[in-house]
């Protein structure tokens, strides 16, 4: 698992570094390095599971806004590295936050507190009234 989340921290950067040309880079660079640092922190055994299933969610909630275009792309959308046309944009999008949604997601379901546990893998204390 440790090596799959490096692999991902790895993707999500590179994810981050493609978005420098994009028309609307500072939204994406943010996602894909949250990403990648949520990754990277597991990666180092660290349990965050309230960031992790928050960040799914919202991942998921932005790719359901674009899902309906990837039906619609051209193949060459998918197979190739050239922003050839603006009907490319979207469907790419979409397809990097089902990557972002479903790996958070993984990660959030690997991080759950155990019962009478908090998400940092600490004992719930219970004050006495």
């Amino acid at each position: 698992m440790k090596a799959l989340c490096f692999f991902f921290s790895g993707l999500f950067l590179l994810g981050a570094a493609v978005q420098w040309n994009d028309p609307d880079p500072a939204a994406w660079i943010v996602a894909y390095l949250l990403g990648a640092a949520l990754s990277l922190h597991a990666a180092i055994g660290g349990r965050a599971f309230g960031a992790n299933a928050t960040a799914a969610i919202v991942f998921a909630g932005w790719f359901a806004s674009l899902a309906a275009t990837i039906p619609e792309a051209p193949e060459e959308a998918f197979t190739s590295f050239q922003m050839r046309e603006t009907s490319h944009e979207e469907p790419r999008e979409a397809i990097g936050l089902l990557l972002l949604a479903g790996w958070t997601g993984v990660l959030a379901i690997r991080s759950r507190p155990a019962v009478g546990q908090d998400d940092r893998g600490g004992a719930k204390v219970r004050l006495r009234r």
